[in-house]
């Protein structure tokens, strides 16, 4: 019995990288939720509305950010080697941010034709 209900809570357990996979091509890639959770085998619309939501948030307030360590953690191999892979996770997920930032500015450019970047040499107007 405490098999089943173990394997019944790990197979709803979803890592963050799934998550943020999720949240990205909904946000970013304009699929469809019910395509997402199929692709992704996500059992749960609501959890899936709950993802967006939450790397929206992150967006939105730049929350791509480590807490500082510990003088303790400073110490320990295991404690820096688990730091490393926050810090790269982190960069990863603000390099993902950049990627689709300058793809929703290229899209507004070339497609609906607003103007967002600086063009070089530009001048300036003097009011």
């Amino acid at each position: 019995m405490q098999d089943h209900i173990r394997e019944l809570l790990q197979r709803f357990q979803y890592s963050e990288q799934l998550k943020e996979t999720a949240a990205f091509r909904i946000l970013f890639g304009g699929e469809e939720p019910s395509q997402v959770m199929a692709d992704l085998n996500i059992h749960n619309g609501y959890t899936l509305r709950n993802w967006v939501s939450q790397y929206q948030r992150k967006i939105q307030t730049g929350l791509f950010v480590a807490p500082a360590m510990t003088r303790t953690q400073k110490r320990g191999l295991e404690a820096l080697q688990q730091r490393h892979q926050e810090l790269t996770q982190l960069l990863q997920d603000a390099n993902l941010l950049i990627l689709a930032l300058n793809t929703l500015i290229e899209v507004a450019e070339h497609e609906l034709k607003v103007p967002i970047r600086k063009k070089s040499g530009a001048k300036r107007s003097h009011s």
